[in-house]
């Protein structure tokens, strides 16, 4: 990308951009659906045999949680980051962590207690909790560091740390949000440099991620969280500023459609790579292709052809609007009956008829949830929190314009009586001649008090005493 596709205006003086990019929020469905797939493989060897060649694709399902990151740093930077990077504004902070809060926790509240109660009552039941996917222990300190979605800062692996083992991304992505106010800070600066600067840099802060798997070939589990965060959050909002103030034009869609192509193959053929050097070395490759996510994300931004053409269709635009819930209820689902089916130790690890039967429905059913949750909890849950907001504005405005009035404004003088009793006499205003106005911003009483001092009008006598009649 060149200089001439920067705005003509200076790069400090645009507004940041509001309006909903249709094809990120069709990947978006394409990421849950990834992890959904991942997650249901290891059952799936009914349907998966049968079209052996999309193995590699799906088995590298679980960076779809990267991809997930690099959206989320991409669409907040596009946001606030101007507001937010240009200078510290404490309120301006505290107000993009209370709206990422009611966007992500009460969804994510309910299918955690849900999950919590499931742990809790075949616990007690004396069933094996663990069959699926380890879980911490159902209490209520553990309950108490899930709901503040803290549970896993400090913890070293993923495994066992959230009674819905997909929690713990949400967890990261909580930490991200707090950091953020001072990540914006930090990165605003580099806006003054060249576009494809800016989206070399995004490529090479996923680099950590992209080494991790060339060389070890470490699984998603095993790779460290706060690595994936730190990367991928952070490659996301690179990439934001690397087009925040591209023109568009029939140059800039087409290298986007030129980007999003290639990246969406390379995407493709590094899962088929991962597969075949697995069978040479031990070990999981597939992280390999999250370098192509910032990528992807940036031609899907510039571009309304090809594949942005497809992922801005009315299925995958709804899909991607439940996607944060699918994500949540899959594997809880999956986890109810797998559980249910494997208690009997003698089965457990066979695939049953009954159990491949039943993957479809675990697939289905977690979408059916995901619509109901996000219709039922995400969507009122997050307008209840932000109207509440709105409310307490309101209240201060009102407080604040009431405080900044005038004091007599506050508390308005009693009108003056039409006579003043002294105890032998009365003095009335007839005597005192005709009224005038006070001036602006004077006391009722001053004009009175003018013509008393100029001897045109008499000195009303004090309270008891004798007045001159």
């Amino acid at each position: 990308m060149s200089a001439s596709l920067r705005q003509a205006a200076g790069r400090d003086r645009g507004t940041p951009p509001r309006g909903e990019i249709k094809a990120l929020t069709g990947l978006r469905a394409v990421a849950a659906t990834w992890v959904v797939l991942y997650h249901v493989t290891w059952l799936s060897a009914a349907y998966v045999d049968q079209v052996s060649f999309l193995r590699p694709v799906l088995e590298a399902g679980w960076t779809g949680v990267e991809l997930f990151f690099v959206l989320s740093g991409f669409v907040i930077a596009r946001s606030y980051l101007q507001t937010m990077g240009s200078r510290w504004r404490t309120g301006a902070a505290l107000r993009f962590v209370y709206n990422r809060l009611a966007r992500v926790w009460p969804a994510y509240a309910t299918v955690t207690v849900i999950a919590f109660l499931w742990l809790l009552v075949i616990g007690e039941l004396g069933w094996d909790v663990d069959v699926v996917a380890p879980h911490p222990d159902a209490t209520v300190l553990q309950l108490g560091s899930q709901l503040t979605m803290t549970q896993m800062w400090g913890a070293e692996t993923l495994t066992g740390q959230s009674f819905n083992p997909p929690g713990w991304s949400i967890s990261a992505e909580w930490l991200a949000y707090l950091a953020f106010p001072f990540l914006a800070l930090l990165l605003w600066p580099l806006r003054r440099l060249a576009p494809v600067v800016l989206l070399a840099l995004s490529c090479l802060a996923m680099s950590p991620l992209f080494f991790n798997a060339y060389v070890n070939g470490l699984p998603d589990v095993a790779t460290s969280w706060v690595m994936r965060i730190t990367c991928c959050f952070a490659a996301g909002i690179l990439a934001c500023l690397a087009i925040r103030d591209v023109v568009p034009s029939r140059r800039s869609e087409q290298f986007g459609l030129v980007l999003s192509v290639t990246s969406i193959t390379g995407v493709v053929l590094i899962t088929f790579w991962a597969q075949w050097r697995e069978s040479l070395t031990p070990g999981d490759f597939a992280g390999v292709a999250t370098i192509l996510y910032p990528l992807l994300i940036v031609g899907l931004t510039l571009s309304d052809r090809g594949p942005a053409r497809v992922l801005a269709t009315g299925p995958l635009l709804y899909g991607g609007r439940v996607s944060y819930c699918l994500y949540l209820v899959h594997f809880v689902v999956m986890d109810v009956v797998v559980t249910s089916f494997w208690q009997d130790e003698s089965r457990r690890g066979t695939v049953t008829p009954a159990i491949a039967l039943a993957v479809p429905l675990v697939v289905l059913g977690s979408l059916a949830l995901a619509a109901a949750l996000h219709h039922g909890v995400e969507e009122p849950g997050r307008r209840r929190a932000l109207s509440l907001l709105e409310r307490a504005a309101a209240r201060r405005g009102r407080s604040a314009s009431r405080s900044s009035l005038p004091r007599h404004a506050e508390t308005p003088l009693p009108r003056p009586r039409p006579t003043v009793e002294a105890s032998t006499s009365r003095l009335t205003l007839d005597r005192l001649g005709p009224v005038r106005r006070p001036l602006p911003g004077e006391h009722p009483a001053a004009p009175l008090a003018r013509r008393v001092a100029a001897g045109e009008a008499p000195t009303p006598a004090p309270v008891g005493a004798p007045s001159a009649q």
